[in-house]
């Protein structure tokens, strides 16, 4: 395992909370609604190729394949505990769909072999040279016309989501979200991106990106 593995921060920051995350996602945050706005928005099509990467327990990834069951999905993770209730939760309704780990700065998949690549509300976990890493291998993964559909922090808008993005600034990983910088990190990285959309949660605005490669 190398050193980015074993740095890795677990989701909600504390491995105590694991086996909540569902719940706290779920009743807390309203992943599933935010979720599925995604995964409108990424177009997907029949028999396309779709990573998810930072999957957690699968929740997107399982939410893609109710939605194209002809789609062939796999959700990257580094956390290996998180990757298991994916495979769990999987099992339970019969849903085929892989369950890798590995790292969204290293993404363990050959050049242009996606057609979509989804990420929801993990980028901001991210150093900025694992930011930039992330978007140069994204475009690689893709493949010629393929797309990338991201949710996370944005430029906070309006007066609460700015409120809320003061309190959290000071951190390399958030800094580069709030700061609205997400889009020329990933255009740096190769593709031409745009942002689609944006609303407002209680823990700030979030906004989409689209990205494309040429």
């Amino acid at each position: 395992m190398s050193k980015g593995d074993q740095d890795f921060i677990p989701a909600l920051r504390f491995r105590v909370f694991t086996p909540f995350y569902d719940t706290i996602q779920s009743w807390l945050v309203g992943d599933v609604h935010y979720k599925r706005l995604l995964v409108e928005r990424a177009t997907i099509q029949p028999g396309q190729q779709v990573l998810d990467i930072g999957c957690g327990t699968g929740t997107l990834a399982l939410m893609v394949k109710r939605a194209f069951p002809e789609a062939e999905v796999v959700g990257l993770d580094a956390d290996p505990q998180m990757l298991k209730n994916a495979r769990a939760k999987a099992a339970r309704e019969a849903l085929v769909a892989r369950f890798d780990q590995g790292l969204a700065s290293e993404l363990p998949y050959p050049d242009a072999c996606f057609d979509r690549v989804l990420s929801s509300i993990m980028i901001h976990h991210l150093k900025t040279p694992d930011k930039e890493k992330m978007g140069r291998e994204i475009c690689r993964v893709l493949k010629p016309g393929g797309e990338m559909h991201v949710l996370d922090f944005g430029k906070p808008k309006g007066l609460y989501g700015k409120l809320v993005g003061r309190i959290l600034r000071g951190f390399e990983e958030t800094d580069d979200n709030f700061a609205g910088r997400l889009p020329g990190i990933f255009e740096a990285g190769g593709l031409s991106v745009q942002e689609t959309g944006d609303f407002q949660t209680f823990f700030g605005t979030l906004t989409f990106l689209q990205g494309k490669k040429p």
